[in-house]
């Protein structure tokens, strides 16, 4: 279960978010050469030298002694020097650093299923190694309960089991938005969009979550609560009418990392890490299906939902009363009087 460690000086254990980069072909290349030109970028600014310093010394030299330093020339035609190279590998270091970095970017937009396949396989062996553990804390939520129940250590190793399943779910969700975030370098290292969390949370953990949690869709999980909340808006005094709440947390990702394995590996669920295709084209799914359903109900006619009179055999349905049907021309066709 735990990540490979990694070669060489550091022999450190690899994050999970690392671990999964790492089968990204080419990305150390990158990240090395990216931390080279940093490296060389900091010598070269820090190299960089104001002739301010030359004038200073100058004049204490001219109020001291009334006279003019003999190497002035020479140092201020070595500031200049070395300022000119400097800002000249300023030059060409500052484009390759921010080509380097459109490299990682579209890396991570070409490669991001090679690091999902490989939490996908880290996925398989964590409840692998769940499920017994689990099996044997029925009905154990905490620490108190695992005391009662004699189940300590087995419950320490579930919860670190679902540590490492929360941590794993946040690799994916950072990989998932360095591929369909915007190109930008802070998200690909950390920040991940709240579209891309829903994304991942929703449909990203198990197959078919809309049978399990029939309100997943945009907006279903909220709740509009009227209330009267004030805020300023150009100036002026405003009162929103509403806000929305969450109604009921999606049953693998409640907040409780223990009550989320457990749910995970349930016989009726199937967990998993999809391709950035899977995830996209499940999403899509369930929309087209939110559609068909919508259709469908608007269509749907009063009364057809109602149940019909069982016929008896060889009997059929009486006309209609002659009443019943002039009142329902004059209706279609308007009151000739």
């Amino acid at each position: 279960m735990t990540p490979p460690t990694a070669t060489g000086p550091d022999t450190r254990p690899l994050s999970i978010l690392e671990h999964a980069r790492s089968a990204m072909r080419g990305r150390g290349e990158i990240e090395t050469a990216l931390a080279q030109v940093a490296k060389r970028l900091r010598l070269a600014r820090s190299a960089i030298q104001p002739e301010e310093d030359v004038l200073n010394d100058v004049l204490k030299a001219l109020l001291a002694d009334g006279t003019v330093p003999a190497d002035v020339g020479e140092r201020v035609l070595a500031i200049r020097r070395t300022n000119e190279s400097a800002l000249a590998e300023l030059g060409v270091l500052g484009p390759a650093e921010r080509r380097l970095q459109e490299r990682l970017v579209a890396l991570h937009r070409q490669r991001a299923d090679d690091a999902l396949h490989e939490l996908a396989t880290e996925l398989d062996a964590l409840l692998t190694a769940a499920r017994p553990l689990l099996a044997r804390l029925p009905g154990v939520h905490d620490a108190e309960d695992a005391i009662n129940a004699d189940r300590v250590q087995v419950w320490r190793q579930a919860t670190e089991l679902a540590e490492h399943h929360g941590a794993l779910r946040g690799a994916q969700r950072i990989i998932v938005g360095g591929s369909l975030d915007a190109p930008d370098q802070a998200r690909i290292t950390s920040r991940v969009s709240p579209e891309v969390r829903d994304l991942v949370d929703n449909y990203g953990h198990i197959r078919q979550p809309h049978l399990h949690y029939p309100e997943l869709g945009a907006g279903a999980n909220r709740e509009e609560v009227r209330v009267g909340q004030t805020r300023i808006f150009s100036g002026r005094l405003t009162v929103d009418s509403h806000v929305d709440r969450p109604v009921r947390d999606r049953p693998w990702t409640t907040g409780d990392t223990l009550d989320d394995l457990h749910f995970l590996t349930r016989d009726d669920v199937e967990a998993w890490v999809p391709t950035i295709a899977q995830l996209t084209g499940a999403r899509d799914e369930h929309e087209q299906r939110m559609q068909a359903d919508a259709r469908a109900e608007a269509e749907r006619r009063p009364g057809d939902d109602d149940p019909q009179p069982p016929l008896r055999a060889g009997r059929k349905m009486p006309p209609p009363p002659a009443a019943l049907l002039d009142r329902l021309a004059r209706e279609e066709l308007g009151d000739p009087a």
